[in-house]
This record gives C-alpha cells, structure tokens and sequence, in this order.
C-alpha cells in the first residue's frame, strides 16, 4: 500500500485553494517548529558508525559491487486490505448493471429489437454513470494504492556513483536521483522500517523526499543495524558486511505472509502462552490480508529501472543528473516551490526578506 508516499507527494503538489483547505495557520506553525528542530537535530552521520553488528533483515533484490537494491514502502503490512473490498465492490457494480439490464429486457413484451434496444441503452447509460462519478471524484485513488499498479517501491544504492535511486509510481513522485551524501538516517523508532529522508535545507529542492527501506523493526537496535548495514556497504563495500540473502522477485505466495508478521518475532519469542493464544485466534485475519497482498501482487507489474540507472556505475557509462525540481512538469515544479514551507524552516535564508520566507516564494526560478 502506497498511501503514505502518495499523501506526501499530494501535500508537495496542492494548489493554492487546496492548500489552504488541508493546512490551517495552527498546523503551520507548529510543522515550522518541527522543521526548525530537525534542522538542528543531530543525525547519524554516514562516517560514523552506528552498530557493531551490521545486517540486513532484507528483502534484497541485486547485491554486487556497485549496487544494493531492496524493498521500500512504509505500509507493506497492510497491503491486501483494500484489494478483497475494491474486488468485491467491483463484482458488486457489475453484477447490479447485468441485473438491471435483464430486468429491462426480460419484462413482458420486452422481447423484442425495441425492448433489446431500450435495455441497451439503460445499461450504457448506468455503466456511462458509473465511471463518471468513479473518475470524477477520484475514487480510483485508493484502489491505485495496492492494484493495478507497480508491484513494489524499490530503493536502490550505487556505491560507485554514491547515488540512492527511489522508484514509485509517478503519482508518488516517480523515479527521483538522490545524493547517498545528504541523507538523513532516523533508525530510532521501532515497528517501522527504517526511514530515510531528504530534507530541503539539505538538497536545495523544495520538497522531501522520504523512503522507508526493508522491514518493520521489533526493535532499535534491528533499526541501527540496518542503518549500519547499508552505511558499510557505501562506504567500505560489500566485503565489509554480512552477504544477505538475494530474494528472487517472483511474487510467491508465501512471501505475501511476511508483512504482517514483520517485527512481532521479538515480542513473540519473549512473550508468554497468552500472547502466542492471542496471536493464533487472530491467524484467520493474518490469512486473509497475506491472500489480499498476494493478489495485489498478481494485479501489479513489476516496476523497471530507467536503462541509465542500470548502466550507472559501470565503465564508460553516464553518471545520472540529481533530480531537481525542474524536472517535473511545469505546474507540477510550480506548486513544488509554492509549497516549500511545507518542508523549509523559516530563517533557512538570513538574506530573504521575512515575507517571502513565511510564502515560499524565495524558492521561485
């Protein structure tokens, strides 16, 4: 489920009328003094080590001496919620439309071209209804979150070129190329994959950038692992860390049951006879969403690197351009610097007049 990525990069691209709808002067002020105290907040620095005992609880697609790729996404465990009831109401939708239409043409004297033909149309006529309110008001945007779109948000580490690569559908803000050098790693909070961000007063851009990488941690220490294995392998190779172990991308079923148990094995393994009863009543619902998330995986496609980003870091290839606002569409780079202080502290600019900071608009081209 992509609802997390999806809802960052929306509060990234509001409008203006939009903005003011979703954001009151009371959530801004209080997101500039969070803003203000991550920009002086002390972060793991990628010279300094953070663990003894560096490793990866995975899944890791590619391991080699130029790249380490695994899985991204903050909210895995919870795909295949939303598939059985899209399904379902899908199912439900049509089958009301074919009701419909048998109704109107099976009633008495209806048997006939005149009676065919009235059918047809009412049944056009609702199918026109239906998928006009379903695009109209968008309610396609929580089934694009776990079907018919990309199997899976990946995350990719290039030690030669000492980029991190991010793929996400576009409607997540798409392909991105970040600098492994500004990164912010926050491996603090267990029951979370571990987060990695980019910010604004870092970057340059006016807007962040976030990823959770792997696994939900049981633990901080899982977390600080993880950190420490992916700062090793970037910055002393892949000699220094623990080899883990290649999972293949074929959506097997069984891999689908993994998110809902990811960080609970701490908690199980030191908890007592109630909690394992607790855990085994509740088993059905673990089986129904690992069956959800497996068919959102058979609904989906397998996402593909762009061919410079496979060849980066190989001989005599390109080195891929960092990503820039500029990037984007045009009204989409214009709402991206309008929206700046959602994500820049006020004061980043002692040289900007106090106006424009409160507005964004210093970040305007």
């Amino acid at each position: 489920m992509y609802f997390f990525e999806w809802m960052l990069w929306r509060g990234s691209t509001l409008d203006k009328k939009e903005k003011a709808e979703a954001f009151g002067k009371k959530f801004m002020e209080e997101q500039q003094q969070d803003l203000k105290a991550l920009e002086t907040e002390e972060r793991h620095s990628i010279n300094q080590p953070a663990s003894e005992t560096p490793r990866s609880r995975g899944p890791v697609y590619v391991f080699n001496d130029i790249v380490l790729e695994m899985r991204s996404g903050s909210l895995e465990h919870y795909r295949g919620l939303l598939t059985p009831l899209a399904l379902a109401a899908m199912g439900l939708g049509v089958s009301i439309l074919v009701m419909f239409m048998m109704m109107l043409m099976g009633g008495k004297g209806n048997n006939t071209w005149g009676g065919f033909i009235v059918g047809s149309l009412g049944f056009g006529a609702l199918t026109f209804g239906f998928w006009y309110f379903f695009f109209k008001y968008k309610a396609y945007v929580p089934i694009r979150w776990e079907l018919f779109t990309q199997r899976r948000l990946l995350i990719r580490f290039n030690r030669k070129t000492r980029q991190v690569h991010l793929h996400r559908p576009k409607y997540a803000g798409g392909v991105v190329t970040l600098s492994w050098d500004k990164v912010y790693a926050a491996p603090e909070s267990a029951g979370m994959p571990l987060l990695l961000l980019w910010l604004p007063h870092e970057t340059g851009q006016p807007f962040m950038i976030f990823a959770a990488v792997g696994k939900r941690a049981g633990t901080a220490q899982d977390l600080l692992d993880e950190w420490e294995f992916i700062r090793r392998y970037m910055e002393d190779g892949p000699e220094s860390v623990p080899k883990p172990r290649v999972r293949s991308k074929i959506p097997w079923p069984w891999y689908s049951l993994e998110p809902q148990f990811e960080g609970l094995w701490p908690i199980l393994r030191h908890g007592d006879w109630k909690l394992w009863l607790g855990k085994l009543l509740m088993s059905p619902a673990f089986l129904i969403l690992g069956a959800g998330h497996w068919i959102s995986q058979l609904l989906c496609w397998e996402p593909r690197w762009p061919k410079i980003i496979c060849e980066a870091g190989q001989p005599g290839k390109p080195i891929p351009k960092l990503t820039t606002a500029e990037d984007y569409d045009p009204e989409t780079c214009r709402r991206l610097y309008l929206n700046a202080d959602l994500w820049v502290p006020e004061g980043h600019d002692p040289s900007t007049p106090a106006e424009e900071e409160k507005s964004g608009s210093q970040w305007l081209p």
